[in-house]
């Protein structure tokens, strides 16, 4: 009997490597919803799915980096495989909600620095409903415009 838990437990081991199982699509969003490219491009050595979603419908990893303005996210997650050209709704939400691109999230992020000024950010994103601290710390950031401009840039090269 206890020769077959043992044989049990090798079995299970050897079904991840030693460098560990290939993370869960969940772990990805978090890190880069959170904009942490650390962590990002730790999973993505780990083997992350670059396409992970918040649903079927919903937006992309790579979304979230657009919309972060995270040239370094952006630029992993493409080289990881990820789709450009995949239409989502925020949070896979379906009822009257446009389907975006992340080279229009990062259009718009771009737009958004452009026309607001970092001291009234708060007020809009919460005004809006984007009361999201990464993408407020990203939008208030002064290499803000840069940073988008470099993201709209790699995107517009790889989007259909």
């Amino acid at each position: 009997m206890k020769f077959r838990w043992l044989l049990l437990s090798l079995l299970l081991l050897s079904l991840c490597p030693i460098s560990g199982c290939k993370p869960s699509p969940a772990s990805l969003m978090t890190a880069v919803k959170a904009d942490n490219t650390a962590d990002t491009k730790a999973l993505i050595g780990k083997g992350a799915d670059a396409n992970s979603r918040t649903s079927p419908t919903g937006w992309s990893a790579l979304h979230y980096a657009a919309r972060n303005g995270n040239v370094e996210e952006v630029q992993l997650l493409l080289n990881a495989g990820a789709d450009p050209n995949f239409s989502g709704t925020m949070e896979g939400q379906t009822s009257n909600v446009v389907s975006l691109k992340p080279l229009v999230l990062a259009q718009a992020s771009l737009d958004l620095v452009g026309q607001v000024p970092a001291s009234s950010m708060d007020a809009t994103l919460h005004q809006i409903g984007l009361d999201d601290p990464a993408l407020l710390k990203s939008l208030k950031d002064p290499t803000a415009a840069d940073r988008y401009k470099k993201v709209v840039d790699l995107l517009t090269k790889v989007t259909k």
